[in-house]
């Protein structure tokens, strides 16, 4: 990251190859980082929270499945939100995604959430977010760009808002009492859900809930049964499997993470 950033919050690589490089990037909510450009080609890849992506004299709202890039020295500025924001980020040399079969131009800043983009976003997610091989990160960002490069935006379902921000205002919220809310079948919400999004109905739920748990882990020093119960799961246990299944770590890392942006 160069020049005019406002930068608060923890960089912690992941592994690193000649050419590329994969961070996990945990900022504290709410923060405005101003206008910044990196040195490499960059996509980040939404973990956790919600921010404001502004770039090219346009802007996006990520919260969810879903991936930015931006070209080297494509400046660009962010507003993290209330509950801070955790993303994995790929930084690479320009040319390095050509040699593992890219097909595109890394020509302009873009941004896509949801859809197939945003599940092929999850995908690259899960394998860079443990050690492989540089072949093996070169072989997935290249298929997710060429997903996102080719993948046509298609019209939301006109229930799709209702439907985030109840699960955003209660996390314990069933997909049966959703369906019913909105006269819907079951088995169609989910499938129509899942498509626009890019995850489903539960995993939403279970990463609003890891929200929720992560911003209280950085903020207090609740014990962590209290502080499980208050995020609305069942136990410490379900909190730690939820926790695994989305970030790959415990609850006691991110609370020590936290102690380290502090």
């Amino acid at each position: 990251m160069t020049a005019g950033s406002t930068f608060h919050g923890l960089e912690i690589e992941i592994q690193r190859h000649p050419g590329v490089r994969v961070l996990r990037v945990v900022h504290p909510g709410p923060q405005r980082i101003g206008e910044h450009r990196h040195d490499w080609a960059y996509i980040g890849l939404h973990a956790l929270g919600r921010y404001r992506e502004e770039f090219d004299g346009g802007e996006a709202v990520m919260a969810g499945p879903s991936a930015v890039l931006h070209p080297p020295g494509r400046p660009h500025a962010d507003q993290v939100g209330e509950e801070g924001l955790e993303t994995l980020t790929i930084e690479f040399d320009r040319a390095w995604p050509h040699a593992h079969g890219f097909e595109g131009l890394l020509d302009r800043s873009l941004q896509w959430s949801g859809g197939r983009t945003g599940r092929a976003a999850r995908q690259l997610a899960r394998v860079i977010g443990r050690p492989c091989s540089e072949a093996a990160i070169g072989r997935a960002t290249s298929a997710f760009l060429n997903v996102a490069y080719r993948a046509e935006e298609s019209c939301a379902p006109p229930w799709l808002d209702r439907v985030c921000e109840a699960v955003s205002r209660n996390p314990a919220i069933s997909t049966r009492v959703l369906a019913r809310s909105l006269d819907l079948n079951v088995d169609y919400l989910a499938r129509a859900y899942r498509f626009a999004v890019g995850e489903g109905i539960h995993e939403s739920l279970r990463r609003r809930r890891v929200e929720r748990a992560a911003t209280l882990l950085r903020r207090t020093d609740l014990p962590l049964v209290d502080l499980a119960l208050a995020s609305g799961f069942c136990d410490q246990s379900h909190m730690n499997r939820c926790f695994r299944a989305v970030l790959g770590r415990t609850p006691v890392a991110v609370r020590m993470e936290g102690r380290e942006i502090a």
